[in-house]
């Protein structure tokens, strides 16, 4: 008897030894391509997309979403990165590597026949050694202690493209300021979307913080103040205009003094709502809405300033900056619902005017308004600042430290390694490689600032074997003196939070991988097309003339070809 074949022709199998080969292989790939950009002295990334814009950061994760991944390796690697840039927003070449790191060593183990089901089991054993040892050796802190919050910013910012364009303790300082700014004390509560970064072309040593609202706007008229003292703010949903309707209706005017009348009525509508906000006391109106020259005029005549057509976003801030409340009716202003700040001006930023609120009373949202001379280091910039105050957001939920440099990890991988004589079988070995796949954090440290790598992993793991018992040390990489160091006392310390999410993805993404024993692909077909009638289907070879028949072989399609 004869048996059809299980897979179509159009499927193909990898095969069990060449899946594990090769995802482990591109995991590594991934690691290779990423780790120069590890650390202080770490290198920029390049990369020119399809339109020939250029892109250049040593941001892991922003690189790693740019560049198209084929293999579903890659992809989880990239992914990984990501969550780990959502969920803490550092971290992201770290992960990568450790994640290079565990596939490198999940490889060895495979070679001399252990099953990926126990080195998946002893990566997990690890896995719960190392945050057992992370959390026993994380030091609490104060969330008001402003100097280490400025030193968890400046191990951040180190190496970035804006601490070699400006002063890096000053970008720190401003920072922190935004962060305590916005920040409830009282709860560990932080929104960091209450931080709204504007980005305007000029010189990087203007980058400033704003104790209000910036908004890429000018004053609707040339007759209105440029400067408004001790502003009293009405934010506004209301049209100060004629409103259009959506319906299509018809209003006949015989004559000229109908249409006077006409005009008139909508004059007076106007008039009245400019009367109600000037009887209010506002001298500063910001309008999700249109304001009419008419209106303008109107304003401009009692001192009034007017900003129209602001965006939703940008009431939303201005509302938790000024304590004022969006009035969607004119009806009834109370004083309740005005904001306030010390002044409202315009001002030429770059070649662009730009209003600002400044000034405001307690305010619980500020703009960081950056500056620099090309568009890629706005951007560049821009993710910088933000995982400045993610490193903020997470402090302040979970005051906790540890030691930069690669020590936390050299302090982990010496515990794990003392554990692993505590495991029977073979997950002993496996715990063992899991400790070597963590020394591979500060050994990147080291070979991205040019020390010899083994002379480095020898010394730090000879600083750490003098220390049992539970003591320790936060022996690591020093970058800016190319040695091992003790490196808390110097202040190179980074949030507790940042590790655990470290260790916990580049774990799961490692056993998910290891866990992939085959892969089936189905074959591309290009030759897909859509007939007149909005039909689509495809063919493995479009280019000839064919026909369409049903199962009875009726015709159901004329002769055509691939279009």
């Amino acid at each position: 008897m004869k048996y059809p074949d299980l897979l179509g022709q159009d499927v193909a199998r990898v095969g069990v030894q060449s899946t594990r080969k090769y995802n482990l292989l591109a995991s590594r790939m991934i690691t290779d391509v990423i780790k120069t950009s590890l650390g202080p002295r770490g290198m920029d990334k390049m990369f020119i997309d399809i339109q020939g814009d250029v892109y250049v950061t040593k941001h892991g994760g922003a690189f790693l979403r740019k560049v198209d991944h084929a293999h579903p390796a890659a992809k989880a690697i990239v992914d990984a990165a990501n969550s780990v840039d959502n969920h803490v927003g550092d971290g992201t070449i770290s992960v990568a590597v450790l994640i290079g790191a565990l596939c490198t060593k999940a490889e060895e183990l495979l070679k001399i026949g252990i099953p990926p089901a126990i080195i998946s089991s002893g990566y997990q054993t690890a896995s719960d050694i190392a945050l057992d040892v992370l959390a026993s050796i994380a030091q609490k802190a104060s969330i008001s202690d402003r100097e280490l919050m400025i030193h968890l910013v400046l191990t951040c910012l180190k190496g970035k493209s804006i601490s070699d364009m400006t002063d890096e303790n000053t970008i720190a300082k401003l920072v922190v300021d935004a962060v305590c700014t916005i920040t409830d004390f009282d709860h560990n509560k932080i929104e960091v979307d209450d931080i709204k970064i504007e980005e305007k072309l000029g010189n990087a040593t203007d980058i400033q913080l704003i104790d209000g609202i910036v908004i890429d706007k000018t004053i609707d008229n040339y007759a209105m103040p440029k400067m408004i003292k001790d502003a009293k703010i009405l934010l506004t949903n209301e049209f100060l205009e004629p409103i259009r309707t959506k319906i299509d209706d018809e209003i006949v005017i015989t004559s000229p003094e109908q249409m006077s009348v006409f005009i008139k009525r909508e004059s007076d509508t106007v008039i009245e709502k400019v009367q109600k906000i000037i009887d209010a006391g506002v001298n500063v109106v910001i309008s999700r809405r249109g304001i009419n020259l008419f209106a303008q005029e109107r304003l401009a005549k009692y001192g009034i300033i007017s900003i129209k057509r602001a965006t939703e976003n940008d009431l939303w801030w201005l509302e938790k900056a000024t304590g004022a409340k969006i009035c969607d009716e004119l009806d009834n202003i109370s004083e309740n619902d005005l904001g306030y700040a010390k002044k409202v001006y315009e001002k030429t930023v770059g070649d662009d005017k730009m209003v600002f609120v400044d000034g405001c009373k307690s305010p619980k949202a500020i703009t960081i308004l950056l500056r620099a001379n090309s568009k890629k280091y706005l951007d560049e910039f821009h993710r910088t600042i933000k995982n400045a105050y993610f490193v903020l957001r997470n402090f302040i939920e979970n005051p906790q430290i540890v030691g930069g440099g690669g020590s936390t990890e050299a302090i982990i991988a010496q515990k794990v390694r003392q554990s692993a004589y505590m495991v029977e079988g073979k997950e002993q070995v496996v715990i063992e490689k899991f400790a070597e796949a963590l020394e591979e954090i500060p050994i990147t440290l080291a070979r991205n600032v040019g020390m010899d790598v083994i002379n480095t992993i020898t010394e730090l793991r000879a600083k750490h074997a003098q220390f049992a018992n539970g003591n320790y040390e936060w022996f690591g990489i020093d970058s800016s003196q190319r040695k091992v160091a003790e490196v808390f006392s110097k202040n190179v310390v980074e949030t507790l939070v940042v590790k655990e999410q470290i260790i916990k993805t580049a774990v799961e993404t490692t056993i998910s991988l290891l866990n992939v024993d085959d892969i089936f692909m189905k074959d591309e077909i290009d030759n897909t097309h859509c007939h007149i009638d909005g039909t689509v289907h495809a063919h493995h070879d479009g280019g000839k003339s064919h026909n369409h028949f049903e199962q009875e072989g009726i015709e159901q399609r004329q002769m055509h070809h691939y279009y």
